[in-house]
């Protein structure tokens, strides 16, 4: 595992100045045109009868207008072979139907199979590159199959959707990485 730094592109700046960690500043008394309430909803993306993920919560508001969902209550399943690979959960969150963008706030928290998890306020999942991003205070566990446990806090990270790195963990901006555990020892 390489932990790296890397810099910090205008998109996302500005991104990050519209949204808070933690809190979502979106104005929903403002609504026009057609809105859509449901409770206890389940969607779910296929390809060829393969499951991509499955998205449900607890309650739903659809903006027609602007084709943007509002969640409460987020719970997310990814899929591998059409075998669920990790599981993500939130307070609240909001996605954009045309553009496959969600974003994920309060109490975050992933997990894969193999028992890898990522804890944080606010977090980007986008549909179409497959990745979890966020500049937000991180807190990656990371089993290894050795009995060793390494916990990297830092804030920003940039993962696939199976909480695997995209080439090397990228911590972007002041982390610590700690190891516990049995570690190897070569004589």
């Amino acid at each position: 595992m390489k932990v790296q730094s890397a810099y910090f592109f205008l998109p996302v700046f500005a991104f990050f100045l519209l949204f808070s960690c933690g809190s979502q500043t979106e104005n929903w008394s403002d609504e026009s045109g057609q809105v859509q309430t449901v409770s206890a909803f389940r969607l779910v993306q296929s390809e060829d009868g393969s499951r991509d993920w499955m998205l449900s919560g607890d309650s739903a508001v659809y903006r027609e207008s602007d084709s943007l969902l509002f969640m409460t209550k987020v719970n997310i399943v990814f899929y591998e072979n059409d075998v669920p690979e990790s599981f993500l959960r939130s307070d609240t969150g909001t996605s954009d139907m045309i553009s496959g963008e969600t974003i994920l706030w309060g109490n975050v928290f992933a997990e894969n199979i193999a028992g890898r998890t990522l804890e944080t306020d606010l977090l980007n999942w986008s549909d179409s590159l497959e990745t979890f991003e966020t500049d937000c205070l991180v807190t990656f566990i990371i089993p290894e199959s050795t009995g060793t446990i390494t916990t990297i806090n830092g804030r920003g990270v940039l993962l696939d959707t199976g909480l695997s790195a995209i080439g090397d963990v990228t911590i972007r901006q002041s982390f610590t990485a700690v190891s516990t555990g049995e570690l190897p020892f070569d004589e």
